[in-house]
């Protein structure tokens, strides 16, 4: 797995937390000051200015959990300033079709992220060879974000990857804790006043 090459320890406990989502315990240090979106403005704005730094590169972006927040999403960031050649490919186990449209590449999955091979061999089938950028927002517990790592194999050399809930959320919490900074340039968590968001880049 590609996780084991990626993470300096395994975070996996071995018991039922690590398919736990939601708060697994872990205590923010701003939780009375926390908003209720689920994805705030600093949130949208730290991902913006990280996409913009390599949009003009992107020929592809993969999103993990779209649109939960309709204008207010990463979705909406992702779909206002890519390219219009660059493909967009969300994956939900909700139905987000209303969001495609082949003539601008807006292309959605319906189904789990855990079916990492299948989902693959769709986005090859959209001409797909390489993610310039990687946003991960899906089911939060430590054995998903596992899973859903998987598809950093096809991680752009100079891509990125975002991770949201960083603050509190078993999966990403621990999983952008533990990657090797020999390996990533690793910001865990850039908005530490509400549930957080972190970016990876591949030295």
């Amino acid at each position: 797995m590609k996780w084991e090459q990626d993470l300096v320890r395994d975070i996996r406990t071995g018991t039922e937390y690590d398919d736990r989502d939601g708060d697994g315990g872990i205590q923010h240090p701003d939780m009375s000051r926390w908003p209720w979106r689920e994805v705030t403005e600093d949130n949208r704005l730290a991902f913006t200015e990280r996409f913009l730094k390599v949009r003009d590169t992107c020929q592809s972006v993969l999103e993990i959990g779209v649109c939960n927040n309709l204008d207010e999403s990463i979705t909406y960031r992702f779909l206002e300033h890519k390219k219009p050649e660059t493909i967009y490919v969300g994956i939900d186990i909700k139905d987000k079709s209303f969001l495609n449209d082949s003539s601008k590449h807006i292309y959605t999955i319906q189904g789990s992220s855990s079916q990492v091979e299948e989902n693959i061999e769709k986005m090859k089938s959209l001409g797909i060879k390489e993610f310039g950028f990687i946003f991960i927002d899906g089911w939060h517990s430590i054995n998903q974000c596992l899973i859903d790592w998987e598809y950093t194999r096809l991680l752009a050399p100079n891509g990125i990857v975002g991770f949201h809930d960083t603050s509190v959320h078993p999966g990403p919490y621990h999983f952008i804790k533990a990657l090797n900074k020999d390996i990533w340039e690793v910001e865990e968590n850039v908005c530490t006043s509400d549930w957080g968001i972190g970016f990876a880049r591949k030295k």
